[in-house]
């Protein structure tokens, strides 16, 4: 398993350095420069010019992408085009805020679709089981951004009850991360019951019960842990996608994260926020990859990495 793991780490290596060559070349192909529109405003092809020498955006691309990754080995991630600062900084104040609405949603998609999902399982063709399938369907099929305004208009317009621009209080975080849940939540509540009926027809279940064990400990001692084995190749990469794909989400509610600065760098042409902005979502996904094939093996002893 270490071995397994630290080869999986070194994989690291080269593939962040295709993800930054293939970014650097899309985000470089467009004709113009990052500088051509300045506060909505036109700059002097004089003062375009000499912004370009400094930031060293009128080298060729692959010399350029040669400075880039020199500067990224010695940690230095380059000034932002737009706010001069740091993008470090920038990152290291926006992570912040996009971990924690993705780490909240992940926890209220869990709440609510593993038991959702075992209690449907176990109550087959009921209508508890027409409920959860219902609103599974419902939260797979309705987009985020059109359940955002929903509720925008319903509690943050209409009845007041909630904060629906910023963050900071557990009020503004309240409708962000319901939004973000619900996709994924959805989607593993529909796993989880898939997976559930399919461990309780198996025939250790059937030995278990024929034993004499309660029902409880034949649930939970023997079917809910097979069960958990499919549910957790969701939960790795659903965990890498509330938080790196929250920009909608972002944008709606004027959240202060990553995905709503990542919009705003595409949109501004600022190609050191956009190269760092997309290595940390690379580098966060790999490990989530990572994380999940290490909890197979603890799932299950008989899955062996190879």
């Amino acid at each position: 398993m270490l071995r397994y793991v630290i080869r999986r780490l070194l994989l690291i290596i080269p593939t962040m350095f295709f993800v930054a060559l293939i970014t650097f070349t899309l985000a470089h192909a467009a004709p113009g420069s990052p500088f051509d529109k300045n506060a909505n405003r036109t700059l002097p092809q004089e003062t375009i010019d000499r912004l370009n020498r400094y930031y060293g955006i009128d080298q060729p691309i692959p010399i350029q992408f040669v400075d880039y990754l020199g500067n990224l080995i010695r940690g230095d991630l380059g000034l932002s085009l737009t706010r001069q600062r740091p993008v470090a900084d920038i990152i290291g104040q926006g992570i912040g805020t996009t971990a924690q609405l993705g780490i909240g949603a992940l926890v209220i998609a869990l709440s609510f679709s593993i038991p959702l999902g075992i209690i449907s399982a176990l109550k087959q063709n009921t209508p508890i089981d027409y409920l959860s399938l219902l609103i599974a369907t419902i939260g797979t099929t309705i987009p985020g951004f059109v359940t955002a305004i929903f509720l925008i208009y319903i509690f943050g317009v209409s009845l007041h009850l909630l904060p629906f621009v910023g963050w900071g209080s557990w009020q503004h975080m309240v409708m962000p991360m319901f939004v973000l849940a619900l996709g994924p939540g959805a989607f593993l509540t529909q796993i989880t019951r898939a997976s559930m009926l399919e461990a309780i027809r198996q025939d250790y279940v059937r030995t278990a019960r024929s034993k004499g064990l309660r029902e409880r400990a034949v649930i939970v001692g023997h079917a809910l842990k097979n069960a958990l084995i499919p549910v957790a190749t969701i939960v790795g990469p659903a965990t890498a996608g509330l938080i790196t794909g929250s920009f909608i989400i972002e944008s709606l509610f004027n959240v202060p994260g990553m995905g709503r600065l990542y919009i705003i760098s595409i949109n501004a042409r600022d190609y050191p926020m956009i190269m760092s902005t997309t290595l940390l979502y690379a580098f966060i996904i790999m490990i989530a990859n990572i994380t999940v094939d290490i909890v197979y093996g603890v799932l299950d002893p008989r899955i062996k990495v190879a």
